[in-house]
């Protein structure tokens, strides 16, 4: 199945055979085998791994009819790298946004109810990469264009582990920081996930949704893939931004008015 492209020149965007053949089934299925992962203290790297096959686990953050795809561990120069990345086609230009995942064995807060070394070690990772922007931006934006302020997104702990007075600390701490990342457990992953399934509904029961089921490697970062995200951040300088984001976002509505099961989500 292809859905009509959101770009000016009417071609048919090709949808994943992954994407087209998720059931409601499959996704109870999926989120039952991301709790056992929790359940079993797995390490971040098989968190990583599930997560970079199924890419609506990120749902609400990453919008799913986007241009643009989830990209794996793509690295910020020789420093860093990132667990998760992607831009939003917002309507003054690209955002950026870098993810940070934990164990899922590790905690968010001590016993006694302070914030964790786990924890105060994602967000000071969040904060180096955002510094490293800050300092190499000409390098940095060969990289991400446009990129300026790249929010980030910190998941780390469990639910479970909450008390009145850590939720109260949490609500501090995302308070605080709340201007350039925010911290969420790793059970904020089911709830993306459970989501899908109004989306589903309204669309005939299945997947049906442009970004591909599995993220994209640093590899397919380097080399501008796919060519619709890249073709969008091209667009050099603010007015030239605004005109593409007209041509793929907003004036596609008026052409694809005739296909009811073709919904586009509210810009900002």
């Amino acid at each position: 199945m292809k859905l009509e492209d959101a770009v000016s020149t009417g071609e048919p965007r090709p949808m994943d055979p992954l994407v087209e053949a998720l059931t409601p089934a499959q996704v109870h299925r999926d989120v039952d085998e991301f709790i056992a992962l929790f359940d079993a203290g797995s390490k971040e790297e098989d968190v990583h791994q599930f997560l970079a096959t199924h890419s609506y686990f990120f749902n609400n953050h990453l919008r799913l009819l986007s241009v643009c795809p989830l990209y794996s561990k793509i690295r910020l120069g020789s420093e860093f790298t990132t667990d998760f990345a992607w831009f939003d086609t917002s309507s003054f230009g690209p955002e950026w946004t870098f993810v940070e995942i934990e164990s899922a064995a590790g905690r968010m807060f001590t016993k006694s109810g302070e914030p964790s070394a786990l924890l105060n070690h994602a967000i000071q990772q969040a904060r180096d990469w955002q510094q490293w922007i800050s300092d190499n931006i000409a390098y940095a934006r060969e990289q991400f264009p446009h990129v300026s302020y790249p929010m980030c997104y910190v998941f780390v702990g469990r639910r479970s582990e909450f008390t009145p007075s850590t939720v109260k600390r949490l609500r501090k701490l995302s308070y605080d920081h709340r201007a350039h990342l925010k911290i969420h457990t790793l059970d904020n992953f089911v709830g993306n996930a459970l989501s899908v399934l109004e989306l589903m509904k309204l669309r005939g029961g299945a997947g049906n949704w442009y970004v591909p089921m599995c993220a994209l490697t640093h590899a397919e970062f380097a080399a501008r893939k796919p060519e619709g995200a890249w073709k969008y951040l091209a667009a050099k300088g603010h007015d030239e931004t605004l005109r593409y984001y007209h041509d793929m976002r907003i004036g596609s509505r008026i052409s694809v008015a005739t296909t009811p099961e073709v919904i586009y989500e509210d810009d900002d």
